[in-house]
């Protein structure tokens, strides 16, 4: 029989499954977060702004990204052409990807955390469109105005906690049915500990008996916020790569 692994992330779900199965694992989705897209209407007068010209683009994730110019198809405006214009960074590998893929290829960019951003942000006066991914970045929207910018914060799609799949996935791991759990992004990892009834034994159980995977150092980070080490962190940010760097090192430790 093959190692069970819980995936907690709601996208790519299928990718993560045919991956697994694969690699002879039993996947398991438990995802502890929900996406909702912010309708455009919310949002219409920041990407109206930003449709006029921006000085510095921040790219924080690649759907993020992808959302905010299908906003401006909808409000029938050419937000690729505002973008072409603009000095463009991104956060990480992902975003960089999709932006490279849209002909908009980035003038800088970071690790995939947000204090990798700060050293390549340029001096203003400006105005400095910041894509956000499901919550605020005051830590990049305090740079950024000191640095003499006006932000212009973009919020095309924002995360909830999943109360039914943060229940399921804890008494999941409690009860040993998993081997490990994969984690793609460090909300998930927020959601799950700040959701969790009992928090205590969810840490000591990843410590002792189930394995936490990471994908890119900014989820290890949470990991490791909540008192839990990461067996296994990927830094390429892909899932194949993680689960056959996980299998490498367990094999070898088991």
């Amino acid at each position: 029989m093959g190692m069970r692994i819980a995936y907690a992330g709601l996208r790519r779900r299928e990718e993560f499954k045919s991956l697994a199965t694969k690699l002879g694992l039993i996947p398991l989705l438990l995802p502890v977060q929900a996406t909702e897209k912010v309708p455009v209407p919310e949002y219409q007068d920041h990407l109206r702004r930003l449709g006029e010209g921006v000085d510095l683009f921040v790219a924080t994730t690649g759907i993020g990204v992808r959302e905010l110019l299908e906003g401006g198809r909808v409000l029938e405006l050419d937000l690729k052409g505002s973008l072409e214009k603009a000095l463009r960074l991104a956060r990480g590998t992902k975003a960089a990807r999709v932006l490279r893929d849209l002909g908009l290829a980035p003038h800088g960019v970071g690790d995939g955390t947000t204090p990798s951003l700060l050293p390549l942000l340029p001096q203003g006066p400006g105005v400095a469109a910041l894509q956000l991914y499901g919550k605020p970045l005051p830590l990049l929207e305090q740079a950024l105005e000191e640095r003499g910018y006006e932000v212009l914060p973009l919020m095309p799609y924002r995360h909830l906690p999943d109360p039914e799949g943060i229940r399921l996935l804890e008494e999941t791991i409690l009860a040993k049915e998993v081997e490990a759990v994969a984690f793609v992004a460090a909300i998930q990892v927020e959601f799950l500990f700040e959701g969790a009834r009992n928090p205590s034994d969810l840490r000591k159980t990843f410590q002792h008996e189930v394995k936490a995977l990471a994908v890119g150092r900014v989820t290890a980070d949470a990991l490791r916020e909540w008192g839990v080490q990461p067996f296994y962190v990927d830094e390429q940010e892909r899932l194949g790569s993680m689960l056959q760097g996980f299998l490498r090192l367990y094999r070898g430790v088991a």
